[in-house]
């Protein structure tokens, strides 16, 4: 009877281990790929950033000379320590001849995945600055086709000329520089602070006031040089 018994509150238990075991299974298979095993983005240099893109656990490149936002490029990993040849983000957006792609990439949502704000506008020739065709923050992980995000949102950047990062409240979040044309000869920096949910700011006055500057085509803006810098360690 005790060794009847005791198989009886066996069988409970095991099936309870097995229940626990497959639950586990599955909340660790629902875990982002992204963020899965996969180091912190890093620098391999002061214009190449190295991190997941595209949220298939496989580091990607991100290529920005001189940190404006303006010839940026990305290279897809492979898994095995190669890289895809190196493809022009206003290629991978469909930026049209005469269109201008600004682009800024870090890891606004502080999930291990980078994130993208993408701006394409054909400049104005008059002296009302143009509005974009696309202005979008687009969080990963993006799609490898066209960069596009599931939670794409639009963004008020206007007729911009750079993009660069910074972190211009001290909270340790990426925040926007936006070097734009705004009218009648005018350029001006205007910036982006990132809220706690990871999303850009709005367009805010007081922001402005604080770290904006307003310039002319002839004596620019000054815009921030080490952005990525201020968020990423060296990947040696």
């Amino acid at each position: 009877m005790f060794r009847t018994r005791s198989r009886l509150i066996a069988l409970p238990l095991a099936a309870a281990a097995v229940s626990l075991g497959f639950a586990g299974y599955q909340a660790a298979a629902a875990e982002p790929v992204s963020t899965r095993g996969l180091p912190a983005p890093c620098l391999e240099d002061a214009d190449t950033l190295v991190g997941d893109l595209d949220g298939d656990a496989h580091v990607d490149k991100v290529n920005n000379p001189w940190l404006s936002g303006t010839k940026m490029t990305v290279q897809w990993g492979n898994g095995d320590g190669t890289y895809s040849d190196p493809v022009s983000v206003a290629s991978l957006v469909g930026a049209k001849k005469g269109e201008v792609t600004t682009a800024a990439v870090a890891d606004f949502q502080g999930d291990g995945t980078l994130d993208l704000v993408v701006n394409v506008v054909e400049p104005s020739s008059v002296d009302d600055p143009s509005t974009p065709r696309i202005s979008e923050y687009r969080p990963g992980p993006l799609d490898r086709g066209g960069l596009g995000s599931a939670d794409a949102l639009q963004t008020d950047i206007g007729e911009a000329q750079q993009l660069r990062i910074a972190d211009y409240n001290k909270d340790e979040r990426p925040d926007l520089a936006v070097l734009a044309n705004t009218g009648d000869g005018v350029r001006e920096r205007t910036v982006r602070l990132t809220e706690a949910d990871g999303t850009p700011g709005a367009n805010d006055a007081d922001a402005n006031n604080e770290y904006g500057e307003v310039g002319t085509p002839a004596d620019l803006p000054s815009m921030p040089s080490d952005g990525w810098k201020q968020f990423y360690a060296s990947c040696s």
